[in-house]
């Protein structure tokens, strides 16, 4: 058994999208075993057809992951799985994997972007497809919460194989993208390659250009849409996008479609409608053609194969498509968030005479949008605050109705 058994851990990790705490008061190696358990039995809910439950599991590299995945891997051996640990890993290549075993399910150690006491796990079923609130998540806390699990009578372990995948991985990659090795190469001898930056898991990036300028995660979106969308093709984007995305999107014949922010509801989205590319204003970028999921890499090089093919700088291809003036993602704390919510949805809701009807949806939060202007208000998942975005035709305008929505959620 694993060696801080029956030590306590907060029910509160289990997030929208996955689980993350703090090591080891939140999160700890008896909520990973016991996690691991109720991952497999859920798992085993799906037609196994009598074969044995087939799991990838890897983590990144803070001080904490081993001995999360030690029991992790524990918890899966006792429930009789047979178990792929590929060692360290991003959580892209470690989706990669998921999906080139045909394993049943896997298991990522990381708490993605989160300091270094956290930590937490990705899970994912077959195809490397998230379990999230909605999705699975729900039934996985409740088991491991209740902790009544069978013994294990050693006779019915699980089998671990230790392999590791860089090589393969990278392969693929260099197959996705076969014409840019030595091009990367000229850029950067020509200090014209853009600036890259990844967050811990490599989920996620952030892009600069030549000069150092920030590019918001929705342009790069946009930009992508030009690579991506053709006609009938749909790409997903999160509902505080720019509207240059759909714009783009349907100027080459593509259909937008609006998504809740998340991985798990964006991916979920992606696979139901066979959408060939999301973007999400977080620097999130999902593909088709990576499993539906989430890359960092990936999306680097889909941007450096459009500089490219187009022969421009990241700029020079960015500057027409922020057309329209955004506000950056403005904070709220706030203790009752649904009431305020009612209160913003009612002053747009509630109309005098004379004044006129805006769209409205309740997707996530609630979005209002005027021809001229749109804004999104939505509550964090996992902290008191309201979340506002923004945008309108003139920076005079963006203003104004900054003003107006403050007032309103703060008085």
């Amino acid at each position: 058994m694993h060696k801080i058994a029956q030590k306590s851990w907060s029910e509160g990790i289990f997030r929208a999208y996955d689980i993350r705490g703090r090591y080891p008061e939140e999160i700890n190696e008896d909520s990973a075993y016991k996690i691991a358990r109720a991952f497999a039995r859920y798992l085993k809910l799906s037609n196994m057809e009598g074969r044995i439950l087939k799991v990838v599991i890897s983590a990144d590299a803070r001080e904490s992951s081993p001995a999360l995945k030690e029991a992790f891997l524990e918890g899966l051996s006792d429930e009789g799985a047979e178990i792929i640990d590929a060692g360290i890993t991003t959580t892209p290549m470690h989706y990669f994997i998921v999906n080139k075993m045909d394993a049943d399910g896997g298991a990522m150690i990381t708490a993605s972007h989160n300091p270094p006491e956290f930590n937490g796990i990705k899970l994912s079923k077959k195809g490397a497809v998230s379990i999230g609130s909605g999705a699975g998540l729900e039934e996985i806390k409740n088991d491991a919460i209740r902790g009544i699990f069978q013994n294990s009578d050693g006779k019915t372990k699980g089998k671990v194989t230790k392999k590791d995948f860089f090589g393969e991985y990278i392969e693929f990659l260099n197959g996705c993208f076969p014409h840019l090795k030595s091009y990367i190469a000229k850029l950067v001898a020509g200090k014209k390659v853009p600036g890259l930056s990844f967050d811990f898991d490599g989920d996620r990036v952030l892009f600069r250009d030549e000069s150092g300028k920030a590019v918001p995660g929705d342009i790069i979106t946009a930009l992508l849409a030009q690579k991506y969308a053709e006609p009938g093709e749909k790409i997903v984007c999160d509902l505080r996008s720019s509207r240059a995305v759909k714009e783009e999107v349907e100027a080459k014949g593509g259909v937008a479609i609006e998504s809740r922010v998340g991985h798990s509801f964006i991916k979920a989205l992606m696979k139901k409608e066979n959408a060939v590319f999301g973007g999400e204003l977080s620097g999130h970028y999902y593909f088709r053609d990576f499993f539906y999921s989430d890359s960092g890499i990936f999306a680097a090089l889909a941007v450096l194969d459009l500089i490219k093919t187009a022969q421009k700088s990241l700029s020079e291809l960015v500057r027409p498509l922020m057309r329209h003036f955004k506000s950056e993602e403005i904070n709220f704390e706030v203790k009752d968030k649904e009431k305020i919510l009612d209160k913003v949805a009612a002053y747009f809701t509630d109309l005098p005479a004379g004044r006129q009807a805006p769209k409205i949806s309740y997707l996530d939060g609630i979005k209002v949008e005027y021809p001229d202007w749109w804004f999104n208000l939505r509550p964090s998942n996992t902290e008191d605050f309201l979340r506002l975005n923004i945008e309108a035709s003139t920076p005079e305008l963006l203003e104004e109705k900054r003003r107006i929505l403050s007032d309103l959620i703060m008085k």
